[in-house]
């Protein structure tokens, strides 16, 4: 009898779907070491790790960060094949299940053909058993609801659709009196429905891992982001304890120092947070069943955008401490230049066309430029930017205008304050005057000449060439000077 062939096929599928699990077990176990073993030793180190980060032990933070590596690492389910390159038994073993996966696949196709048979022979109404019938008809819907409870939706979306018609077809069948069609597409069903249910478990886990990594990657930052702040009242000597405003103070502060880097970093981080939060909030189980979930993919994208952030907070963690230090360099060595060039050799200052770069309208519109105003100042109408040049203006007894600019020189890893010195002569240009007022600021700052600290320029359209913008944005200044005067 047909019905007899596709129950004969369903002992056999079930047999290779056993088998195939249990293959597939055993090869995912041999994968899963590894990431197990680099997460157990990851949550064991976490309290390690924050340590490590309070007390700048750099080699503890790369051990921790080495073994976030390793751990994502063991997520790929291609490094499959390059423990088989490795492991005899392994190869084998991904060669069986291979082979066993053909064979589900051929047992299959052969149960459907003759499901079909079954369906597709109308003349045998009444014949085979309505219990039997019955029977399978109700294992197929309990299997039906074991998997409805499952994030089918998000990780096969429409499948569950199909058999639930190929479950109501067979009731539709048992009604119509054709008992052993009702039989074979109730088998069909419930064959499928376990394939689709061993599916769903194995992108659940390989979602488990992905979520896994992504939290431990967010915590990390967080972490340091929290010591940024701490490290900054240690840069500036003030601790600010309990005192809410003063951390808040010093959160601006670092944000201005940064060029507002900081803020967008931790805005990013905060929206992800944000993400680990509700994940946390409403379990994995529900979370995965809305349908705006994160799915597996969305999850290794915000890996690497917080990875990202992580690496911008390594690339602004010096250098806005240095921005903030060379500025007030600046304000030191512009007292000093002032005190020495009016006191010793009776130069006139012009304090009214002294001071910081006055801030372009973006920097004035920009939120980390206001708020550090704010709550430095204390108003609202500062408009020179301290992270720019300091310009000092001189005149001497023959009415030459000196103009002194110490200016910022920054790269990834480094600021250097640098002066470049410009004389508006009357006539001629004095060489020797120049020179010596190039000496007495190295006297001032006590610098060698050749330190190339200090620059004089004759020149300032050669100086508007200059590759380093800083200079060139300085010559555009002298020029504007030059044409108002």
């Amino acid at each position: 009898m047909a019905v007899d062939k596709v129950k004969q096929l369903e002992r056999e599928i079930d047999a290779l779907q056993r088998q195939l699990r249990q293959q597939n077990q055993q090869a995912e176990n041999e994968r899963k070491k590894m990431s197990d073993k680099n997460k157990q030793a990851i949550r064991s180190y976490q309290e390690d790790m924050k340590k490590a980060v309070r007390q700048h032990d750099e080699k503890a933070k790369k051990e921790y960060e080495r073994m976030l590596r390793d751990y994502q690492r063991g997520l790929d389910r291609d490094v499959q094949n390059e423990i088989a390159d490795l492991n005899a038994d392994y190869r084998r073993l991904l060669e069986d299940v291979r082979k066993s996966e053909e064979a589900l696949a051929r047992k299959t196709q052969e149960l459907e053909q003759a499901v079909q048979s079954v369906r597709n022979d109308l003349s045998r109404r009444d014949e085979g058993s309505s219990r039997e019938a019955k029977e399978y008809l109700l294992n197929a819907t309990e299997e039906f609801r074991e998997i409805e409870k499952k994030p089918h939706e998000k990780f096969v979306p429409k499948r569950l659709n199909i058999f639930y018609n190929a479950i109501k077809d067979g009731q539709q069948l048992y009604k119509a009196g054709l008992f052993e069609a009702a039989t074979a597409v109730a088998i069909s069903a419930k064959s499928g429905l376990e394939r689709l249910g061993y599916n769903i478990d194995d992108k659940v886990e390989e979602w488990d891992g992905q979520h896994d990594l992504f939290v431990m990657k967010l915590n990390y930052l967080a972490v340091k982001v929290q010591q940024e702040l701490d490290d900054w009242e240690e840069y500036i000597s003030e601790k600010s304890g309990s005192n809410a405003n003063l951390r808040k103070k010093h959160l601006v502060e670092i944000n201005y120092w940064s060029r507002g880097e900081f803020a967008e970093l931790v805005q990013g981080m905060n929206k992800y947070r944000k993400i680990a939060w509700e994940i946390e909030k409403v379990g994995k189980d529900e979370y995965l069943k809305k349908p705006e979930s994160a799915n597996t993919d969305d999850l290794k994208e915000y890996i690497k955008e917080v990875e990202k952030l992580d690496e911008k907070l390594e690339l602004i963690h010096n250098l806005y401490k240095l921005r903030y230090t060379a500025s007030c360099q600046r304000a030191d060595w512009g007292e000093s230049i002032i005190d020495f060039l009016s006191d010793e050799i009776n130069l006139e200052w012009h304090e009214e066309m002294t001071g910081y770069r006055q801030a372009t309208k973006e920097t004035l519109s920009s939120k980390d430029f206001q708020e550090y105003i704010k709550v430095t100042f204390d108003s609202e109408d500062v408009t020179e930017d301290t992270r720019e040049w300091l310009k000092l203006v001189f005149e001497n007894a023959s009415e030459n205008m000196i103009y002194i600019y110490i200016v910022p020189v920054e790269n990834k890893s480094n600021v250097e304050n640098r002066i470049i010195i410009h004389i508006d002569y009357n006539g001629a240009e004095q060489e020797i005057y120049s020179r010596d007022i190039c000496q007495h600021i190295c006297e001032v700052l006590q610098c060698d000449e050749e330190s190339g600290i200090v620059t004089y320029t004759s020149d300032i359209n050669a100086l508007k060439l200059n590759t380093n913008k800083s200079f060139s944005d300085t010559a555009k200044d002298l020029e504007k000077l030059m044409h108002n005067s």
